[in-house]
């Protein structure tokens, strides 16, 4: 059966940059999904795990200058993702397998959460159009 809803959701994720403006890439990397503390948790893994696949696409470039500890000298870059298959956490999951998790992403960005969360109290993951097919 084919998909009847398409989504396309922008991001913001850190690290460096991806691209420069409207570089394009699909990350394919099968995804396993894992219950810890009763949540639902995915990991990208080599094998055994189920077909995911997401384009993505750099919409914007930022680098901070700002004094804050954390983002002293970080980048960031805003991203459209469309995922292509609807699996659990997909994007979140492949941007932070390619090293950029998503900024305010306590559960694959715990390594920049409690610092992101001081100026940036969300996940910076926004569904910005739904089509029905």
């Amino acid at each position: 059966a084919g998909r009847l809803v398409s989504k396309t959701y922008h991001c913001l994720c850190s690290g460096n940059d991806l691209g420069c403006f409207g570089s394009q890439a699909v990350r394919s990397a099968p995804l396993s999904t894992v219950k810890v503390h009763g949540a639902k948790h995915s990991r990208a893994v080599p094998v055994g795990g189920r077909e995911a696949c997401t384009s993505l696409v750099v919409k914007a470039s930022y680098h901070s200058m700002e004094p804050h500890q954390r983002l002293q000298d970080c980048s960031f870059t805003l991203v459209e993702a469309r995922p292509i298959t609807g699996r659990t956490h997909q994007i979140r999951v492949h941007l932070a397998s390619l090293g950029r998790p998503l900024v305010s992403d306590a559960t694959y960005g715990s390594e920049t959460y409690g610092e992101d969360s001081q100026w940036c109290p969300r996940l910076f993951l926004h569904c910005s159009r739904v089509t029905l097919m």
